[in-house]
């Protein structure tokens, strides 16, 4: 593992390498030297593709980078939608299987059970949950959203559902929304009904900065963090060129 200033940065590099690796392994396989060869007996195949003249290794190779680039911005997706939890895991030195535990189907972005943390972190949790409500609980559940408009009434069911089994298993449930443009109040209204304690925009960012320590919107700009990420960005945009498949046409 790439060498960090801290056990945070050390943590959550950690993650990211993971997503990051699994791109790495892509670009290896995607651009072999067999791969190239199935994408192009693919277009061979094909009467509009082979009479077109684009049934060639330069367009098979067209077509394979358009796909890495869309598995590229889906990855990117994942790991920014992730950051919370990987900062959270990261802070608290929790497991992946810790933090995302699922409740009625539903994966929850960050789970922090008292028993699972630190004498010190326990009570950090505790003074956050006792801000917020009268009740005791052994911990804090809590689900992310950048925007908030559902339009699925099953999904709108299964979330008010959910905060009644977080509470049955100690967790205050809190959900936060980081925009604050275009909120649905009326379904805020029945979530806050069912038990949920609602956050959004500067106020949602507060919180989780509170909580982790950590101002979420710059996190991935943090020098440690940026560099090491684009030293292991570097390495896989190189593979690509250097790969079999773009060897193949020069």
């Amino acid at each position: 593992m790439v060498e960090a200033t801290s056990v945070f940065e050390r943590r959550f590099l950690d993650a990211i390498d993971h997503h990051l690796d699994g791109l790495a392994q892509k670009v290896e396989r995607d651009f072999s030297a067999a791969s190239l060869k199935k994408e192009i007996a693919g277009l061979q195949g094909d009467k509009v593709y082979h009479d077109l003249g684009f049934d060639s290794p330069e367009y098979a190779l067209v077509r394979l980078t358009g796909r890495m680039s869309i598995s590229v911005g889906r990855r990117l997706g994942e790991i920014y939608d992730k950051v919370p939890r990987f900062v959270a895991a990261a802070r608290f030195g929790l497991r992946p299987e810790q933090i995302a535990e699922v409740f009625d189907g539903l994966e929850l972005d960050i789970a922090l059970r008292s028993n699972l943390l630190s004498k010190d972190d326990r009570s950090h949790i505790e003074r956050i949950v006792e801000k917020m409500s009268a009740e005791k609980f052994s911990g804090i559940g809590i689900e992310i959203r950048y925007n908030f408009n559902p339009n699925d009434s099953s999904r709108l069911r299964k979330d008010v559902d959910v905060a009644d089994k977080l509470k049955a298993a100690g967790l205050f449930p809190v959900y936060l929304i980081f925009s604050s443009l275009s909120p649905r109040d009326d379904a805020i209204a029945r979530l806050k009904r069912g038990g949920w304690f609602f956050q959004q925009g500067g106020d949602a960012l507060d919180f989780l900065k509170e909580l982790l320590g950590v101002d979420i919107s710059s996190v991935l700009s943090d020098p440690v963090i940026a560099r090491k990420t684009q030293e292991k960005t570097d390495k896989i945009m190189k593979s690509i060129f250097s790969s079999e498949a773009f060897s193949s046409i020069r």
